[in-house]
């Protein structure tokens, strides 16, 4: 037993001093691998054995920002809405309602055809007094009229015209609250001092375009006692506006495209008056980049209009000097027929937009026995619509032909082009 015991511990003392032996030797070559560089210099590898390699951590490249799709909106303009009262017969119902969807039903598609549409509307909107529903010479029309406005896809209402005034200072504030409460926007007429102040900015598509809206008279409307008011702020006179300053305060607002819908020049003529001209060129110099006329009631010229401006640059505007009556009861040459200018918005670099792709549609005011409707005449140029009789089918003809030798700067399109 003692031999056995005496060989166990002998054993257990080997393994015992091997263990010790083979820490010391670990640790002299970890101090080895650690030790300075001669001369006191940084720690390094020790020769012969091999530093692990650490992979170093990949560089993220950044993201790119993503590239903004240029901004676009096609626009389609149209000029007078009027209601005469032949109109006001044909809407007015057995039980003593105004529907006037027929009179928009063969254009509705089209006017709604557009990222925005905008209207000049020269009537007064809902009764402020005892008196009937009137057309000429002084307009006012049931509130229904908005509806089918609205329904037909007309986005925006010019209220400066001649006949704002028509009902008195509190028709003019009745009017807009009327086409405020049916979702218009709007520019032109105002209620109060403040709203005269307004920046009137609209987006569409993402693009911000300013709003002018003036005329040139309120066919002496404002001088009646009690319609002082529609002088001092209630109407947005041509003769008071101050165009650059009122460019600047669209700009300041956010306006990247300014539009102005003047009421202006003379009626039943087809060539603009030569102070149209002559403000034509200070609104395009003062920043105006598309001019949409109204008043003749008669379809004139649509053209690129140069400018000079204070500085000494040169800019280029699009000017429909009149886009006539897009709907009424006028029947005198050249009255029963009007324009749908279409246009697009284009952004060629952040915040500039070129204006594109103009286009013009004739129209025509069809009037039947129960019922006038404005037709996009290209349609119907080779054959009448059902209904229509020869006389009224070469009235329609006739305007067409007149309006391809009025404008030729552009092309012109049917609901079809």
């Amino acid at each position: 037993m003692y031999t056995k015991a005496l060989k166990r511990t002998t054993l257990m003392m080997t393994g015992l001093i091997a263990i010790f032996v083979t820490a010391i030797a670990m640790g002299l070559a970890a101090r080895q691998m650690i030790a300075p560089r001669p001369g006191g210099g940084p720690a390094g590898p020790v020769e012969g054995i091999h530093e692990i390699e650490r992979t170093p951590e990949p560089t993220l490249a950044p993201t790119p920002e993503p590239t903004p799709e240029p901004r676009s909106a096609r626009i389609r303009a149209v000029g007078d809405l009027m209601v005469h009262q032949t109109q006001l017969d044909f809407a007015k119902q057995e039980d003593g309602s105004y529907d006037f969807h027929p009179q928009y039903a063969r254009i509705a598609d089209v006017l709604a055809d557009a990222d925005y549409t905008i209207a000049n509307l020269e009537t007064t909107i809902g009764r402020n007094d005892n008196r009937a529903w009137s057309g000429f010479p002084c307009f006012n029309t049931p509130e229904s009229l908005l509806d089918t406005v609205r329904d037909a896809g007309i986005d925006f209402l010019t209220l400066a015209n001649n006949h704002i005034v028509d009902r008195g200072f509190t028709g003019l504030q009745l009017t807009v609250d009327n086409v405020e409460r049916y979702g218009f926007d709007y520019a032109g007429a105002n209620r109060t001092p403040e709203e005269k102040e307004r920046a009137v900015v609209v987006e569409v598509n993402g693009i911000h375009i300013g709003m002018l809206c003036y005329t040139e008279m309120t066919n002496g409307m404002e001088k009646i006692k009690g319609n002082g008011a529609a002088r001092e702020y209630g109407v947005n006179y041509l003769k008071d506006a101050d165009f650059d300053a009122d460019v600047r305060k669209l700009r300041d607002a956010g306006a990247e495209v300014i539009f102005a819908l003047p009421h202006w020049g003379a009626e039943y003529t087809q060539k603009p008056i030569q102070s149209v001209e002559t403000t034509a060129k200070k609104l395009v110099a003062a920043g105006v980049d598309v001019v949409l006329g109204s008043h003749p009631h008669m379809v004139q010229p649509v053209v690129w209009v140069e400018a000079e401006t204070e500085s000494g640059e040169v800019r280029r505007g699009l000017v429909a000097y009149s886009m006539g009556n897009f709907i009424s009861n006028m029947s005198k040459r050249h009255t029963d027929y009007g324009i749908l200018l279409d246009f697009t918005l284009k952004e060629k670099e952040t915040g500039v937009f070129d204006v594109t792709d103009v286009k013009v549609m004739p129209t025509f005011c069809w009037r039947q026995p129960d019922v006038i409707q404005t037709l996009p005449a290209l349609d119907y140029y080779d054959a009448p619509p059902e209904g229509m009789g020869d006389d009224r089918w070469q009235r329609l003809r006739e305007a067409v032909d007149s309006l391809r030798k009025l404008i030729v700067d552009f092309p012109m399109i049917g609901s079809k082009f």
